[in-house]
């Protein structure tokens, strides 16, 4: 390999090394200090197949003198070559924030910024400069609004006779308080009332400001739940942008921006502990000045899989209004869900008492694991029946390894073809690359298509399906150019082409972060025995309060006391609650 191939192979390594840092961990920056580690770290892999001394298939160079100018010219020239083209393409930015003048400060060059003493931030600057926008319309939100008492007043006695449910001291006050301000969060834990919340808050504006009211969600699973438990049309927020794909250009966009804002006066968004910066950004350019916005979440969730860490950030600043919703009403039916939950949040033990009705332990060793989970797929799902998935699920930290979602996926294919007498039908995809998918197979859509045509529950037509859209597959046609036919929980249903296939996975099994904005009846969650930053204490918590009726906890109690011990997530570095300290 010459010297022009390494420098196109460092350089590439240097993107994948950004992106590694960020993407994996939702940071919108980091220190300087912390990739120019990573950097090194580059070049030391580098090293690791060159010496730069004598001859080998990595480089040409072959003796000391020219591996020391390599060296030099890595430092000097490759790097800040690099970092100038991703800055002035707007991938990355090398910014600091002035504490003394609260501001964050954006270099255009990268030698000036490395000269400037200060404590350089390595920024995504797409997402840090979205966590800008979102502190400045928090900040505008906050100006007062005036409660309209009557129409409130209609709206509790709708809720005590008509709805059969009557909220608390508490849980009005938070209403009231909710009704205030243009820009709110309501934030509270399982059993604590958000959904009536919701509902009430709901119906109020939706007298206020009828057809200009609009529910939705982050997910597909997450907006299904707020449509059945509000009685209202929910969306994700890529459906009510507009999200859509222009075949010509070869990408996607939406229909509101900044520049054409959507109609609507009153948007409450439900699950916003999943919200990422760049998404809700372009919501908030997308709506009016003036328009409410209302998140209702649990901040003790995991975060974002996005850059940011919005809804934490947002409380955490006190310069926003935060309802705190702490009454737990779950409790008084002696949930042992509810109290585990809070158990973990504290820092305590979980309990399981052999007489729960809601929550149980299931010992297993790593070799009895899926043994372990046959048995129990067998007492909860007896006769095989796809609708039973609706309202149950597998839960497990891991994607890949001996226990997984993938493992534990194809586990379960096997048991749900061998109950009907068939087998998982092959689809071949390309050369080298084939599918197996049975009929009734549960599965999730596992990224964004802006443009696969899909049958609306009403009949109409529309166009997208999303991250995290969950449904079965009704029939396979392995020879045909649509194989899959495909009806999701919400009511949709697409045909999905050869080339799309790979888009689905199995969802018998998900990952805790993929079950984010979604409660089922029982859940059980899988626990290997592991030891690592993923396993904490938000994973274990965002994994417990999934479960609404019952749960079972797979695993050894070491795992779970290692989990609640360790808040590795809190380490997420970004900038919102810096932006949000600037009175500007």
């Amino acid at each position: 390999m010459d010297g022009m191939c390494l420098d196109h192979f460092v350089t590439n390594e240097l993107m994948r090394s950004f992106d590694r840092i960020l993407g994996k961990n939702g940071h919108t920056y980091l220190p300087m200090s912390i990739w120019k580690q990573e950097a090194a770290a580059i070049l030391r892999a580098a090293a690791k197949d060159c010496d730069f001394t004598t001859p080998c298939y990595f480089c040409s160079y072959k003796d000391t003198p020219a591996c020391n100018e390599y060296r030099k010219t890595f430092i000097q020239g490759i790097v800040p070559n690099w970092f100038q083209e991703q800055m002035d393409a707007g991938k990355l930015a090398l910014c600091y924030w002035d504490k003394e003048k609260s501001k964050l400060h954006f270099y255009k060059k990268f030698e000036r910024a490395i000269k400037s003493g200060n404590d350089v931030w390595v920024a995504d600057e797409r997402a840090v400069r979205a966590e800008a926008a979102i502190a400045h319309r928090a900040r505008i939100g906050g100006k007062e609004r005036i409660v309209d008492e009557e129409c409130l007043s209609r709206v509790l006695k709708w809720s005590q006779i008509g709805e059969k449910f009557k909220l608390s001291p508490d849980q009005e006050a938070v209403v009231r308080s909710a009704l205030t301000k243009h820009f709110v969060i309501v934030d509270g834990g399982p059993g604590t009332g958000k959904t009536t919340i919701l509902r009430v808050i709901y119906q109020y504006y939706l007298n206020i400001f009828p057809d200009l009211v609009f529910c939705c969600a982050p997910t597909g699973k997450a907006a299904k739940r707020m449509s059945d438990l509000t009685h209202s049309t929910a969306q994700t927020m890529h459906r009510l942008l507009g999200a859509t794909y222009d075949e010509d250009s070869d990408e996607s966009y939406f229909y509101y921006t900044k520049d054409n804002h959507h109609p609507g006066k009153v948007f409450l968004i439900d699950e916003a502990s999943m919200i990422d910066a760049v998404i809700f950004a372009s919501f908030l350019e997308a709506i009016d000045d003036d328009a409410i916005v209302i998140l209702v979440g649990d901040s003790h969730q995991l975060p974002s899989v996005g850059a940011g860490r919005v809804l934490a950030d947002l409380i955490r600043s006190e310069k926003v209004t935060v309802c705190t919703l702490v009454e737990n009403f779950r409790q008084l039916h002696d949930s042992m869900i509810v109290k585990n939950a809070s158990l973990i949040l504290h820092g305590k033990p979980m309990e399981f008492p052999e007489d729960s009705r809601d929550i149980h332990f299931i010992p297993a060793r790593p070799k009895e694991v899926m043994d372990k989970i046959t048995e129990w797929y067998k007492e909860n799902d007896p006769d095989g029946h796809v609708d039973a998935w609706r309202e149950m699920a597998i839960l497990c930290p891991r994607r890949s390894g001996p226990v997984s979602t993938d493992s534990i996926n194809d586990m379960m294919q096997k048991l749900n073809s061998g109950k009907k007498g068939v087998r998982p039908t092959p689809i071949r995809i390309s050369e080298g690359t084939t599918r197996y998918f049975s009929k009734d197979d549960r599965v999730i859509q596992i990224r964004n298509d802006y443009k696969l045509i899909c049958r609306e529950a009403d009949g109409s037509e529309g166009e997208g399906v999303f991250n995290g859209d969950i449904g079965y597959v009704r029939d396979i046609s392995a020879l045909s150019e649509f194989p899959l036919d495909i009806l999701f929980d919400d009511g949709r249903r697409a045909t999905y082409p050869t080339d799309r296939v790979n888009d689905l996975d199995l969802a018998y099994a998900l990952t805790v972060h993929k079950s984010q904005g979604g409660e089922w009846k029982k859940v059980l969650l899988v626990l290997p025995p592991e030891r690592s930053p993923i396993f904490n204490r938000n994973l274990l918590y965002t994994a417990v309060t999934r479960a609404k009726e019952e749960l079972w906890i797979m695993g050894d109690k070491k795992t779970i006391d290692y989990m609640i011990s360790s808040q590795y997530s809190e380490t997420r570095m970004t900038a919102l609650k810096e932006f949000l300290s600037d009175p500007a």
